[in-house]
């Protein structure tokens, strides 16, 4: 039997397609340089479920703005729903800057593509919790010839195999949609 690389192997294929969520047909009009109907749908999906979190917390900072000025700027019990407000804002200021981004390639349905020899690299952040403690934070990325950075979700992570791709990707976030080895 001949040796054959894991990459061209019919489960490779179908790991990458489970672990970025995409089908024999999203990938066809990827490769036309559009988003399928059903990708988009995915994307814009994510776009009303942040703007829904962003109303909550609007609402629950709200709350913690009047329940701070309810029971006393100055107390120290109010001091909790005031800062539980400004993390609250601090959330939705997170939702502000990563949404709109995806929301404009989800409507505008171009995709990109990069080719090049990928491979996966990690990025550690510690992050201190009080008392000396620290926790390691970890951030995950794909990188295309070692000039192409892009994030990607663990468990997207860990299922790629280091070999030649063609990544397909939303130009403005640069969410990758698809991915197919190449030879």
């Amino acid at each position: 039997m001949p040796d054959v690389e894991y990459v061209d192997l019919p489960i490779y294929h179908d790991e990458l397609s489970q672990a970025l969520n995409f089908t024999a047909s999203d990938l066809q009009e990827n490769r036309a340089g559009r988003l399928s109907d059903s990708q988009s749908s995915t994307q814009q999906r994510v776009v009303a479920r942040s703007v829904v979190k962003s109303v909550v917390l609007l609402l629950l900072a709200c709350g913690g703005i009047a329940g701070w000025l309810a029971i006393g700027v100055t107390t120290i019990l109010g001091l909790i729903p005031f800062f539980l407000a400004v993390l609250f804002l601090c959330w939705i200021g997170i939702f502000a800057w990563y949404m709109p981004p995806l929301w404009r390639d989800a409507s505008a349905g171009v995709v990109s593509r990069v080719e090049g020899f990928v491979k996966q690299s990690e990025r550690r952040r510690d992050i201190a919790i009080g008392s000396g403690q620290r926790v390691p934070i970890w951030t995950y990325y794909w990188v295309v010839d070692d000039r192409q950075r892009f994030w990607v979700p663990g468990r997207v992570y860990a299922v790629l195999t280091p070999a030649r791709h063609r990544l397909y990707f939303l130009p403005e976030s640069r969410r990758i949609v698809a991915a197919e080895p190449i030879s």
